[in-house]
C-alpha cells in the first residue's frame, strides 16, 4: 500500500512538472508582445506589396504566404515594416501574413501571427525605365522591356492628370514612336506592360510619367562605390550631380572618386553638374572653401549644370542661425560667380524655411530635397526658382550598387 502511495505521488509530481514545461514552452514560443496589423497590400510595378503597422517595437519581422489558397508557408523575414515580394506570378492569387520577432538571451522570440492579408492577383512586373525624345515629327518613347510580356499599353498627357490611352503594342519591344504629335506641345508618357495568361489579359501598374525630353538625374559621390557609368547612361539617365568634396577648416577635400566619376560620365554623354559639402560655421571659412572649389574648377570646369553649395548640417538648423547661415551661402555663391561659374544652393525644405533668408539665397538657384519618391507629385512649398528637385534617396539604378539618389531637373535643360 505505501508502495502504491509513493508512486501515485510521484506520477502526479511527474504529471506536474511536465505541464509546467509544457505551458512554459508554450509562452516561450510566442512572448513578443504585437498587435500586428497588415495596413495595406497591392500590385506594384515590382510585385506584390506589403505594409503593416505594430504597438510596439521589434528585432525583425517574418512574412508568411498563400498562393491560390493553399497553407501559409514562412516566406521571408525583414527588419523594416514594409515588405515587396518580386516572386509572383502573372495570374495568381496571393494572401499575407506577419508576425515579428526579437531576440531573447540570443534566442528568437516569435509573436503571433497577424490577421490575413486580402487577397491580391499578382500583375505583370511594371516598366521602371523610360525615356521621351523629341524628334520634330514625332515623339519616340523607349523603356527596358518585361521579358515575360506579351505586349504593352501606351498613355498619353499634357499635364500629367488627364491620360489618354493612345495605343497597344502587341509585341515585344522597347520601342514606340508617337506619330501624331503637335510640337507646340510637351507631352507627357506611361507604359503598362501586359501578359495573356490562360486567354486573360493583366495589365501591369503603369510607369511614372515621363515628359518629352526630362531630364533624369542622381547625384552621386564615392560613398556610391565604382559606377558603371555606360549602364546608367543605357538606363535612361541624363544629368549627374557629382560631388568634388567637402569643407575643412583649410579649403576642402577632393571627393576621392570625384575625377572617375567626371571622366567616366563625361565620356558616356551624360551631362554634369557639380557639388561641394561644406561645413563651414562662419563666412571666413566660407571663403576658404569656394577656393578649394575654384581650383577644381580651372581642370574640371566644363559643365551643363551649376556648382551647388550643399548646406545641410542639421545642427545649423535654427532660427538663431539664419542671419549666419545666408552669409555663409551668399559669401561661396558670390565668390565662384563673379568668377564665371553658375551656382545653386542645395539643402532640404526645413532647413530652408526655417534657418535661411530665401530671398536671398533663391537667385542662384535652388536644388530642394523634398523626399516624395514620386517624380510625379513635384512641389515647391513656396520655394522659389527650384531648379533640380532630389525626389528620392532610395533609387535603383543598373550600375550602381545600393540606393542612389535620384533628380529630376525643373527649369535647367
Amino acid at each position: 500500500m505505501k508502495r502504491t502511495k509513493y508512486f501515485a505521488y510521484f506520477a502526479a509530481l511527474i504529471m506536474f512538472i511536465t505541464i509546467s514545461i509544457g505551458f512554459e514552452i508554450k509562452v516561450s514560443a510566442a512572448t513578443v508582445k504585437q498587435n500586428i496589423k497588415i495596413s495595406s497590400v497591392s500590385a506594384s510595378k515590382l510585385g506584390i506589396q506589403l505594409k503593416w503597422k505594430n504597438s510596439y517595437s521589434a528585432t525583425g519581422y517574418v512574412v508568411y504566404r498563400s498562393k491560390n489558397g493553399g497553407k501559409y508557408i514562412k516566406y521571408d523575414e525583414t527588419t523594416s515594416k514594409s515588405y515587396t515580394d518580386t516572386d509572383v506570378e502573372t495570374g495568381e492569387v496571393y494572401k499575407y501574413k506577419v508576425s515579428a520577432y526579437q531576440y531573447t538571451k540570443k534566442k528568437k522570440k516569435y509573436s503571433a501571427k497577424s490577421k490575413a492579408s486580402e487577397s491580391v492577383v499578382a500583375l505583370p512586373y511594371g516598366i521602371t525605365e523610360l525615356s521621351v525624345l523629341d524628334f520634330s515629327d514625332y515623339n519616340l518613347i523607349s523603356w527596358q522591356v518585361n521579358p515575360y510580356a506579351s505586349g504593352y499599353e501606351i498613355y498619353r498627357s499634357l499635364d500629367k492628370k488627364t491620360w489618354e490611352h493612345i495605343d497597344s503594342v502587341d509585341t515585344n519591344t522597347g520601342v514606340y514612336e508617337d506619330q501624331n504629335v503637335d510640337s507646340a506641345f510637351d507631352y507627357s508618357y506611361q507604359i503598362a506592360a501586359y501578359e495573356i495568361v490562360n486567354g486573360q489579359k493583366y495589365i501591369s501598374v503603369k510607369s511614372s510619367a515621363v515628359m518629352v525630353n526630362e531630364e533624369k538625374g542622381i547625384d552621386v559621390s564615392h560613398h556610391n562605390g565604382k559606377i558603371n557609368w555606360s549602364k546608367v547612361k543605357k538606363a535612361g539617365i541624363s544629368f549627374a550631380m557629382i560631388r568634388i568634396g567637402y569643407g575643412t577648416k583649410r579649403g576642402g577635400i577632393l571627393d576621392r572618386r570625384f575625377e572617375y566619376n567626371y571622366q567616366e560620365a563625361k565620356k558616356n554623354g551624360i551631362k554634369i553638374g557639380l557639388y561641394f559639402y561644406s561645413y563651414a560655421d562662419n563666412v571666413k571659412e566660407a571663403k576658404k572653401e569656394a577656393k578649394f572649389t575654384e581650383k577644381v574648377l580651372a581642370t574640371y570646369g566644363d559643365l551643363d549644370y551649376p556648382v551647388a553649395f550643399d548646406f545641410e548640417n542639421t545642427y545649423r538648423n535654427k532660427a538663431k542661425y539664419k542671419k549666419s547661415n545666408t552669409k555663409i551661402i551668399t559669401t561661396y555663391c558670390n565668390y565662384l560667380e563673379k568668377r564665371g561659374y553658375d551656382t545653386s544652393v542645395y539643402s532640404f525644405l526645413d532647413f530652408f524655411n526655417k534657418a535661411v533668408n530665401i530671398k536671398k539665397v533663391s537667385k542662384y538657384g535652388i536644388w530642394l530635397a523634398r523626399w516624395t519618391e514620386d517624380p510625379d507629385k513635384f512641389n515647391s512649398y513656396g520655394i522659389p526658382n527650384v531648379q533640380i528637385w532630389q525626389y528620392s534617396d532610395k533609387g535603383k539604378i543598373k550600375g550602381i550598387s545600393g540606393n542612389v539618389d535620384l533628380n529630376l531637373s525643373i527649369e535647367i535643360n
